[in-house]
C-alpha cells in the first residue's frame, strides 16, 4: 500500500528520474512531490531462547569483541577514545544486546526507548559506516564461536537494526541488505 500525503504518493529518492528536465520557472508555482530517503525494514527480535542458550556472559563477550573491532576500523573515531568512556559506552550497548536477546530489562529501564537513529545522530553514520559496523559484528560472532543455530535470528535482527543507525545518506540508492542467507557461508569457512 503506497504512503500518501495530501493525496499524493510519497516516493523514494531512488525513484527520482535524475535525467528528466528540471521544471522551468514560469508564472505558475512549481511542485516537487513528497519523498523519503529510505524505508526501515520490519524487525524480528530474536526469541529468548538465544539468551537462554548463550547466557549473558557470551552476549557481553560478543559486544566487547565487536566494539574492539570497530574501534580499530575506519569508523573507530565514532567511539570514545578515552578508555574509561569507551568501557562505559560498551557496557551500555552490552545491556542493550542482553535485553534485546531475551535477558533482563537492563537497558530500557535506565536509558529509555533505544531510539537508535536519534541516539546516533551526533555521529555521522553513513551507509558505508553501517557496513563496516555490520561486518565487524559478523566477525565478532565468528570469533566468539556463537553456535550456528542462533546465528540466523541474531544476524537478521542486527542487520535490520543497523539500518536504523544510518543518519547521513550518501546515495539515493536503497540501503544494501545482507540477509543471513547471503553471509552464512562466512561461518562455515575456517
Amino acid at each position: 500500500m503506497p504512503v500518501m500525503i495530501d493525496g499524493i504518493k510519497v516516493q523514494l529518492f531512488s525513484e527520482c528520474d535524475t535525467n528528466a528536465p528540471f521544471p522551468v520557472a514560469d508564472e505558475s508555482p512549481r511542485r516537487a512531490h513528497p519523498k523519503i530517503d529510505m524505508i526501515f525494514p520490519e524487525l524480528f527480535f530474536p526469541s529468548n531462547r538465544t539468551y537462554l542458550a548463550l547466557g549473558e556472559a557470551k552476549i557481553r563477550e560478543v559486544v566487547k569483541v565487536h566494539h574492539e573491532l570497530v574501534r580499530h576500523s575506519k569508523i573507530g573515531h565514532l567511539y570514545p577514545q578515552d578508555e574509561a568512556a569507551f568501557i562505559a559506552a560498551t557496557s551500555k550497548i552490552e545491556d542493550f544486546f542482553v535485553q534485546m536477546l531475551g535477558g533482563k530489562d537492563l537497558y530500557t529501564s535506565v536509558q529509555g526507548h533505544p531510539k537508535l537513529r536519534d541516539r546516533h545522530f551526533p555521529f555521522e553514520v553513513t551507509e558505508t559506516g553501517r557496513d563496516i559496523w555490520l561486518m565487524s559484528f559478523r566477525k565478532a560472532l565468528k570469533q566468539c564461536a556463537v553456535p550456528k543455530e542462533f546465528l540466523p535470528e541474531i544476524w537478521n535482527w542486527v542487520e535490520s537494526i543497523s539500518i536504523r543507525m544510518i543518519n547521513r545518506r550518501t546515495s539515493m540508492e536503497m540501503v544494501k541488505r545482507y540477509p543471513y542467507e547471503s553471509i552464512h557461508s562466512y561461518f562455515d569457512a575456517e
